[in-house]
């Protein structure tokens, strides 16, 4: 088997089993947080705090980037220094119940600095083992895949939690096993990954010099960088719409519409396969009509999720049109992706990474502060439609920067 189809095939094998642990540590991570009686000030950080230990990672893995001689390895170590996490959330309900929430936020949070640089040097790993014309494609086969995988992990943990737990107390204990089973994949993860066959020498993989770090320099070179300089700036204004309702439909699912774990997972269930539907049909679209028009319509869709909140009275409504939020999702985070594969340069491609991500964190920090904020002043209701005009306004600079292109 050639280098390139045995990267193919692991690379989808690492998806679903990466998939897989973040669904049972993370999908349910909001509920649990709830569970342990958290108010809204908790909700929110929950939600921005991650995004301040991401902007530290950040500027840390350029560092740690520039110092390595094997990005493989690196990112394999920082995969599973991520994983661990999964043990230490076991290990919450032993605390004392005053302090758990509290404690359980800062963790899930600060597990976001080891995971930031694992990611973004996936990014750029990914972009080095594959060559440009072949990512779309590889990328798209294995979301898709992933997602199923992903999907039906989250649908039979939700069964779990609901069917095993007639008390909160043992809710609570369910949520340890999970935790602990995550963290069994997040191992099977971090192995396959290490399997990978890596040339750091071949025509398409990354050119790093001694200045591949974010830095002053960098930011004055940005303008040089014009496509690249426009996408972030459209980038950065839609993430702050998204990142915006993020509070306000956990806030809404579980105190409006008093959802569970097992409402929870038939919901992420029909999204999921939405999304995997969705990976594949956005792949097929964008390679014949580019990526620039797959995610104007992609991000455009992303705006209905806030009315259709909105206009829901029962938990069960959310299923109804969660079908159309995850196939735009599915696409808005596969075509960003591959866009920022085209327009950064191969010189210090993971530069250009890292301060992608940089910046969605920075909004991150501040949006869902800003959307539970619009929420206390206004209502519910109100707060859902102001985002999801946000949204569609921040969608349309889609189409002007495809046009432009």
């Amino acid at each position: 088997m050639s280098k390139l189809k045995s990267n193919y095939y692991l690379n989808i094998l690492n998806g679903v089993f990466q998939a897989i642990a973040l669904n049972l540590a993370t999908s349910f991570a909001g509920l649990f947080l709830k569970r342990l009686n958290a108010g809204d000030s908790l909700v929110s950080l929950f939600n921005s705090l991650p995004a301040l230990f991401s902007i530290l990672a950040i500027f840390i893995g350029g560092i740690i980037l520039s110092s390595t001689q094997n990005k493989k390895r690196t990112t394999s170590l920082m995969f599973l220094i991520t994983r661990v996490f999964y043990i230490l959330m076991a290990l919450i309900p032993f605390l004392n119940e005053k302090y758990r929430a509290l404690i359980f936020v800062l963790l899930y949070s600060s597990m976001n600095f080891p995971n930031s640089i694992a990611v973004f040097l996936w990014q750029s790993f990914f972009a080095d083992i594959f060559p440009p014309g072949q990512r779309e494609q590889y990328l798209s086969v294995r979301n898709s895949i992933a997602t199923f995988a992903g999907t039906a992990t989250t649908l039979f943990a939700g069964f779990l939690l609901t069917t095993l737990s007639s008390s909160k107390a043992e809710l609570i204990k369910t949520y340890q096993y999970i935790f602990l089973i995550a963290f069994i994949f997040g191992i099977l993860e971090v192995f396959v990954l290490w399997r990978h066959k890596y040339n750091a020498k071949s025509s398409y993989a990354e050119i790093s010099t001694d200045n591949n770090r974010l830095s002053i320099e960098f930011i004055k070179n940005l303008p040089n960088q014009r496509e690249y300089l426009i996408f972030i700036t459209t980038v950065v204004i839609f993430h702050f719409t998204w990142q915006m309702g993020w509070p306000l439909f956990l806030t809404y699912e579980v105190d409006y519409l008093h959802t569970n774990e097992f409402w929870a997972s038939i919901i992420s269930t029909i999204n999921g396969l939405a999304m995997a539907f969705g990976y594949r049909f956005w792949g097929r679209f964008s390679k014949s009509r580019g990526n620039s028009l797959a995610l104007t319509l992609a991000a455009v869709g992303m705006s209905f999720a806030p009315f259709m909140y909105a206009m829901s009275t029962k938990i069960y409504h959310v299923a109804y049109f969660v079908v159309i939020t995850g196939l735009s999702v599915s696409g808005t985070m596969l075509l960003l992706l591959n866009s920022l594969y085209e327009v950064a340069p191969r010189e210090n491609r993971t530069s250009y990474i890292a301060f992608y991500n940089l910046v969605t964190n920075i909004t991150l920090v501040i949006a869902p502060w800003v959307g539970m904020r619009l929420y206390q002043v206004t209502t519910i209701r109100t707060a859902l439609i102001v985002v999801g005009v946000l949204r569609f306004i921040s969608g349309m600079l889609f189409i002007l920067r495809h046009r432009r292109a």
